[in-house]
């Protein structure tokens, strides 16, 4: 399942990519590729478990895994930036945020004395919805734009050209 929300991320963060989610800025499209980097340093301490589950944790394995962590830090600060830049259309700009939000939530549930299975039913569910939205509105309202750009971007035919 965690490759599932693997690949929704990446795919996330290239559509984010894309359509300038984050805005043009220099500073905006720092902060989008450098949660690009740290997303996949993050993917690839999984892939040696994909293999062998027991694998020992070399160095390596344990520098990757600090990445998990700062790259969803790194997706709060990219849902800011999606917030602020106000290239998408309301309310997919938000989405990215609240979809971000795991952190806080996982801070709340501890807090809140649940058992540890209530606390994975509601970090799942809350995944689950929030980025259940995300992807819906992505499709929705977000995907257009980005076919705009590239069409735009495209030189007419060269029939078209003539007239």
């Amino acid at each position: 399942m965690s490759g599932v929300f693997q690949l929704g991320l990446v795919a996330l963060l290239a559509v984010m990519r894309a359509t300038d989610a984050t805005g043009t800025a220099r500073v905006s499209r720092i902060v989008l590729n450098a949660e690009i980097v740290a997303l996949a340093l993050a993917i690839g301490w999984t892939i040696p478990f994909l293999f062998d589950a027991n694998r020992p944790h070399t160095a390596v394995l344990i520098v990757l895994d600090a990445f998990w962590p700062l790259s969803m830090v790194g997706l709060i600060v990219v849902g800011v930036f999606v917030v602020r830049a106000r290239r998408w259309p309301s309310p997919s700009r938000y989405l990215p945020l609240v979809s971000s939000l795991l952190i806080p939530v996982d801070i709340v549930l501890s807090v809140a004395g649940l058992s540890p299975e209530g606390q994975n039913f509601v970090r799942s569910a809350y995944l689950a919805l929030a980025y259940s939205l995300l992807g819906l509105s992505v499709i929705r309202q977000v995907a257009p734009l980005g076919e705009d750009r590239t069409e735009t971007a495209v030189e007419p035919p060269l029939t078209q050209r003539a007239r």
